[in-house]
């Protein structure tokens, strides 16, 4: 009979080591298909920049590369260009309504002493 226990003993200790053993595979397994996924998705995004790329260089060889780049230099001459023009439009803002306040102020004095 002692015999029996024992055996019983030792069959729930391996049943319960078994569980614990599958518990931790299936969590290995989880986690090998989240990183498989997520692998995929980067081969995914890589493969759609690869053809994003061709796509465009085809486009240059066909719209002849350097006018699109002259046109590209242009186009970011006149945006600095406008750039500086709201800088200076902001500077002459802000100078005028430095004058308004003195005139503002000086005209108050003026009024208060008369």
């Amino acid at each position: 009979m002692a015999d029996d226990s024992t055996e019983l003993r030792l069959a729930k200790m391996y049943r319960e080591e078994g569980d614990k053993l599958r518990e931790q595979a299936n969590a290995d397994l989880e986690a090998a298909k989240y990183e498989r996924g997520q692998a995929e998705h980067r081969l995914a995004i890589v493969a759609q920049m690869e053809r994003s790329i061709a796509a465009r260089e085809r486009w240059l060889e066909q719209h002849d590369e350097a006018k699109v780049r002259a046109v590209v230099a242009a186009a970011d001459d006149k945006l600095k260009q406008a750039q500086e023009l709201m800088a200076q439009y902001r500077a002459d803002y802000h100078q005028a309504a430095i004058s308004l306040n003195q005139i503002n102020e000086r005209e108050k004095a003026e009024s208060s002493a008369a």
